[in-house]
Formats: structure tokens, sequence, C-alpha cells
């Protein structure tokens, strides 16, 4: 995990509903601030134009859906051998240690006990990485410890990736996706996860890159993706957000390019999608590519 200076830097404020732009969090807490409030209509307003409705239904909607819609399974019952809490804090000692045998060691205890790649993943190495993020703003690790961890948790999910990928779909060179954080802010480990699902499912993943707007756009200027997806993990300013969307729209080879956010205050307030100019969010790795399934076929209706 590296450091980086941020995209905006003037101003202080990170309630989404001030202006101007917003400095990094020193530490990363729960979102703040109330929901913006949505405009009120304005009384006597003639008739939408039919042209206007049918716009409406076939980009507005679709892209109210894909932001409110939930995963594509409901909660089950724990599966037997999932994690449980002490196996999370096991894993992110191990990390904070910088222990890959340790790691490596209770995956391979799990595994015996029944559990898959996939809930692991899910269910023991994203929760021991929030955990890591939690112990920094407890001042319980420091940022040393913490940066040690993310890495060693990368470090499995790398030396896991032969058995999780044993059964990968084929690349589909119209399904290629730009994961990034939000530009100002550091590389996001949840982004590792999320590109380790979209690889099995047949997509062809650039991650891994911290990008400057400008870089960002550069990308997506010369470089043809169907899907971008942006994770969001310190600032809570919309504008800030809705800037970086507006600028890599603007600048895609591709006009149709879908746009997926990710982070504690979209599924907190997934209202703000659409506000921050987005088509859709997700919650997790796994359903991350069940929306990027949805957009990109959403979208590809629409070039």
């Amino acid at each position: 995990m590296m450091f980086h200076e941020p995209w905006a830097t003037a101003g202080s404020s990170d309630d989404p509903a001030t202006g101007g732009t917003a400095s990094w969090p020193e530490r990363a807490g729960p979102a703040r601030g109330d929901p913006l409030a949505s405009p009120r209509p304005a009384d006597g307003l003639p008739d939408a134009h039919p042209a206007l409705d049918d716009a409406i239904a076939s980009e507005v909607v679709p892209r109210i859906v894909l932001a409110h819609r939930p995963p594509a399974s409901p909660p089950v019952a724990a599966a037997q051998g999932a994690p449980a809490g002490a196996d999370i804090a096991t894993l992110a000692e191990a990390a904070r240690r910088n222990d890959l045998d340790a790691a490596l060691a209770l995956i391979e205890r799990l595994c015996a006990r029944g559990a898959g790649l996939e809930t692991l993943y899910l269910d023991l190495v994203s929760p021991a990485a929030a955990l890591l993020g939690q112990m920094w703003h407890d001042d319980t690790a420091s940022i040393v410890e913490v940066t040690i961890g993310l890495a060693c948790l990368q470090r499995l999910v790398h030396a896991l990736a032969p058995a999780f990928h044993q059964d990968d779909l084929r690349p589909d060179p119209q399904r290629r996706v730009l994961l990034a954080p939000l530009p100002g802010e550091q590389h996001s480990f949840a982004l590792v996860l999320v590109a380790e699902f979209l690889r099995r499912a047949g997509w062809s993943v650039d991650n891994g890159r911290v990008l400057s707007c400008a870089a960002l756009c550069d990308l997506v200027r010369q470089q043809w993706f169907a899907v971008a997806g942006l994770s969001v993990s310190c600032t809570t300013r919309l504008d800030v957000i809705a800037a970086a969307v507006h600028a890599l729209r603007h600048a895609s080879c591709n006009s149709a390019i879908g746009v997926m956010v990710g982070g504690p205050l979209f599924r907190d307030h997934p209202e703000f999608v659409a506000q921050v100019g987005a088509d859709a969010m997700a919650l997790d790795a796994r359903h991350a590519v069940v929306q990027a399934e949805s957009l990109a076929a959403l979208m590809a209706g629409r070039r």
C-alpha cells in the first residue's frame, strides 16, 4: 500500500453536501454526512416529451436498477468449514507479521474442513484486510505493519491463484475492464479480489495502478474498455467522485463505457451512485462480476 499525493488538495470538509475539493483524510473512517436531498420537482412543468420518456425508459431506469441491484444469491447459512471471527483475527495477525506460511496453513486447515476458495476470499481474506485497516484506525497497528500485512495478503492471493483459476472461462476481447482507486487515493486491496473474480469469469482485467486523474484519462483514451471500476475508500465528497467519473467518460475512446463504483460510501448509500454519474455499484468481488456482466450488456446496446 503506497501513499500518493491527493488528486484534489484544496479544502478540508468531507461532507458530501459541501462544494469545492477535498483533501484525503488522515484516517479513513466511516462515511459521514446525511444523504443529499433530491431536488424537489418544480410545479407547473409541461408534460414530458415522448422522446424524453423513451430516453428515461432505455437509459436512466436500467442504470437505477443496476445501482440498487442486490447480490445474485441471497444470504445463506454458513457453510461447513466457513471461517469464524477467530480465523479472521488469526489471518490478520499472521499477515501483520508477514508470515505467509502461517496464512497458507490457515487456508489449508479451512479447506480441509470443507471451505472453498471463493468463500475464503470473501469471508476470510477480505475481512482480514478490513481488520488491518481498522487496527490502524484504532492505533493498535502502525502504518508500516498494515502495509506489510496488506502486501502479505496480496502475496497470499497470488499463491492461491493457480487453484482459484483452474476453471477460468476463456477471456473475451470485448470484455475488458479497468479497475483503479479513485484518483488521489491509495491502492485498494479490494480491487485485488475483484480482479481475481473477474478474470475467472473470462474478463481481461487491467488493475493494480494508482493513477492521477490525467493518467487515468490518458489510459481510457488510448485503450478500449467495456467497463471501468473505481474503488472509493477514503473521500466522502460526492463532487470529487463525480468529477472523476465525468472526466473518465469524457476521455474514453468507448463512448458507451460503463462505470461501476464500490466502497463503504456506496454500500451504505446506494442512492449516491446515480448522483456521481456512475452506472452501477458492487458490494463485493462476487457481486462485481454480476454487475459488470449486466453493465456490459446494457452499454453494448447503446453503441
